[in-house]
């Protein structure tokens, strides 16, 4: 495991500040797992890269005496459209794992995905702020075994379930191979939330379009699905109970020369946010990218690399200091572009551009 910052990272200004220092303190091996995509990474940087190649464009003189970053997702309230997703072995980067980070989004009034593999009880992850969290669901058993699952997750006081479901098999991520780091042996046995459920992968891999309906038709919690890429896929997902709908290439972990979430992200919008909301991750990392997706019509923005960076640089004091810059910045740039509110940023106000790359963020 990875040293976490002792620095107090409120005397940091910038979220590229916080990522420097963060990656700082942690260990070669997991620092090489975050940063990693599959194969040769080509989806991570597609990722970053295409939105990078999108351009803001503001509207001039409208009222910005009063702007609010805040907005709401399948009926929970969320200070700015911003969450983290769900990210497995956030207990490489803080020994609190994804209970630090929810008390850390959760004193800002922001949302965290619960992973099923995460290190933290996810009683406690709820317990931070009923009804406010996510939980992530990977199926691994029958319907039985999903059932037992849902009905811990509702007694806990998640507010919805989010079944991934681009991650049938493991993928190979070059730069770890090569770098030697099993991430997997930072876990004793079987993570600690299944033992009493008990585990099995070959599930993942036959989970079909009717056990998805099955779960949408008998959970008492909405259901997101997680990992689509396509407009077909996205109305299936809504034909078969599907409450919200959230674009993913898995940070570009799974699959390598993937499409990126930005460029798939339109066409899945004018598919199906007129039924469901539609929310987004992979690359985003500042408040420029999180508007750019929520022109398009996304209601909101997940961060994963960012939050094992945040914990890394200290805990949940880290990741409430990093949701208010974030905050701050989005509030700054919606006035700049014209904008009062989330929803208010129109689909005009984002265009294609051919200026040459600029990023130099690590974050990502």
């Amino acid at each position: 495991m990875s040293q976490t910052g002792t620095l107090d990272v409120t005397t940091l200004g910038t979220l590229d500040e916080i990522v420097e220092y963060a990656q700082s303190v942690v260990d070669p091996g997991p620092l090489t797992w975050a940063a990693s995509g599959a194969g040769r990474s080509t989806t991570v940087a597609r990722n970053s890269q295409a939105i990078e190649r999108l351009a803001l464009v503001p509207r001039l003189m409208q009222d910005v005496t009063a702007v609010s970053t805040a907005t709401s997702f399948l009926g929970v309230p969320m200070s700015l459209p911003v969450f983290f997703s769900p990210v497995g072995s956030t207990v490489l980067f803080h020994p609190g794992a994804t209970a630090e980070l929810a008390r850390g989004a959760a004193a800002f009034g922001a949302s965290v995905f619960c992973p099923t593999l995460t290190r933290s009880s996810w009683e406690e992850v709820a317990a931070t702020a009923p009804g406010r969290h996510f939980f992530q669901l990977y199926v691994q058993g029958d319907d039985a075994w999903v059932d037992d699952i849902v009905e811990r997750v509702v007694r806990a006081g998640f507010a919805a379930i989010c079944v991934t479901a681009d991650s049938a098999v493991h993928a190979k991520r070059d730069s770890v191979t090569r770098g030697g780091f099993d991430w997997r042996l930072e876990r004793e046995g079987m993570p600690p939330n299944l033992v009493p459920h008990g585990r099995d992968e070959t599930y993942k891999a036959n989970f079909t379009w009717a056990k998805f309906a099955r779960l949408c038709a008998t959970s008492p919690l909405p259901i997101i699905l997680k990992g689509v890429l396509t407009a077909a896929d996205a109305r299936l997902a809504v034909d078969h109970g599907a409450a919200a709908v959230y674009v993913s290439n898995h940070g570009g972990r799974n699959v390598d020369s993937e499409l990126s979430t930005i460029e798939a992200l339109a066409a899945i919008i004018d598919e199906v946010a007129v039924n469901v909301p539609v929310v987004v991750d992979g690359g985003f990392l500042r408040a420029g990218d999180v508007l750019k997706a929520l022109a398009l019509g996304a209601t909101a923005v997940g961060m994963g690399r960012l939050q094992c960076w945040a914990l890394a640089a200290g805990g949940a004091d880290a990741v409430e200091h990093v949701l208010d810059i974030l905050q701050r910045d989005l509030a700054t740039t919606m006035a700049l572009l014209g904008c009062t509110s989330p929803d208010r940023i129109t689909r005009d106000q984002v265009r294609g551009s051919f200026a040459p790359e600029i990023r130099t963020s690590q974050a990502g």
